[in-house]
């Protein structure tokens, strides 16, 4: 009998602590007890308004927006290019059907030429279910009149949630990507309790999967060096960085940086750095994506990156979600931040010293 009592006490303790460690972890990965210090106290231009900003890329002095919102389609959606006054233009040449989430840019071995990848969300759906494909583009005339030439339209099964695109060479390129799954396998990713995401090759051919058990994986940055691939991980609030294997294609684990926020997209500046945008709380976030009142407060890092690791964050703007609401990609063009958020309605262009 005694035997039976401590084995019930063991096990409803293991119970107990389980539960904790459950609990735990979805307070910390969502932010509860998180907040956006303020930082940053300047003065921002607004652009807009907007459907929404999913992401920033720059080549060549010119800088491409990638104009969508995650809570709907509209009409406005596409690529647009930031002129030097601060105006954008929405470039030509995108299909009828075209939504984009992440871009990637790709240049020309004798740097002159710009190809643009964006995973687009079409609003067109296959059996009820979400279609997704990997657009690509060659951009022309990129100082003088730029437009959108097709190149080509990449889908497969494994393209279940795509986030963001790396181009990785000609023809060749990474996506973050949710896995999908039943209901309450999605719920449970999404909360950061189960990872939920993975990393996809294609390598010119076919998809395959490269990382695999990635919690919440966003936005993708391939070093200069084609070396490391880094990876904003939304539900372990933390960059990545996975070794590249450049004749494979194939990524380990190198490190990870721990951040006080939850990014979403990540874009590297000229000089070396990562810019991340985040949530303090993915609570005040859901709560902004289904009540447009309910501001969320918005997060941007700047990021020191040695031989491929994220190293130090450093915290250049905070803000309670007055000014914009769930930052989800910044971004350093010449001397201004730019900040977007693909649930608010503005980019916010803020000079910087």
């Amino acid at each position: 009998m005694n035997r039976r009592l401590r084995s019930r006490r063991g096990l409803m303790i293991m119970a107990g602590v389980a539960v904790i460690v459950f609990v735990g972890r979805i307070l910390w990965a969502n932010g509860l007890f998180s907040s956006a210090p303020a930082a940053f106290f300047g003065t921002c231009m607004i652009e807009g308004p907007l459907p929404g900003v999913e992401d920033i890329e720059s080549a060549n002095g010119v800088t491409f927006v990638s104009v969508a919102s995650t809570r709907e389609p509209d009409v406005r959606d596409g690529i647009y290019v930031l002129s030097d006054s601060g105006g954008l233009t929405r470039l030509s040449g995108a299909p009828k059907d075209f939504h984009p989430r992440g871009i990637g840019i790709y240049r020309s071995p004798d740097g002159t030429g710009i190809f643009l990848l964006a995973v687009n969300r079409h609003a067109q759906t296959v059996n009820g279910m979400a279609r997704f494909s990997i657009d690509s583009f060659e951009v022309t005339n990129p100082k003088t009149g730029p437009a959108l030439v097709a190149q080509g339209t990449i889908e497969g099964g494994l393209l279940t949630d795509p986030q963001d695109v790396a181009p990785a060479g000609p023809g060749a390129f990474y996506v973050s990507n949710g896995t999908g799954g039943p209901d309450i396998v999605r719920s449970l990713a999404a909360y950061g309790v189960l990872p939920g995401s993975n990393i996809l090759y294609f390598n010119g051919m076919a998809f395959r999967v490269a990382a695999d058990g990635l919690y919440g994986a966003r936005g993708l940055i391939l070093t200069p060096d084609g070396g490391h691939l880094l990876v904003a991980s939304l539900t372990s609030r933390s960059i990545k960085s996975l070794a590249r294997e450049p004749f494979s294609g194939n990524l380990t684990e190198a490190d990870s940086l721990t951040l006080p926020a939850a990014p979403e997209k990540i874009t590297l500046d000229s000089t070396g750095e990562i810019w991340a945008a985040g949530h303090a709380s993915l609570f005040s976030l859901r709560d902004f994506a289904e009540d447009a009142g309910r501001r969320a407060p918005s997060q941007v890092f700047r990021i020191s990156l040695t031989s491929g690791v994220p190293q130090q964050a450093e915290q250049v703007y905070g803000n309670d979600g007055s000014q914009i609401a769930g930052a989800s990609v910044a971004a350093l063009a010449g001397k201004q931040l730019l900040i977007g958020s693909s649930l608010d309605r503005k980019l916010l262009a803020c000079p910087q010293k």
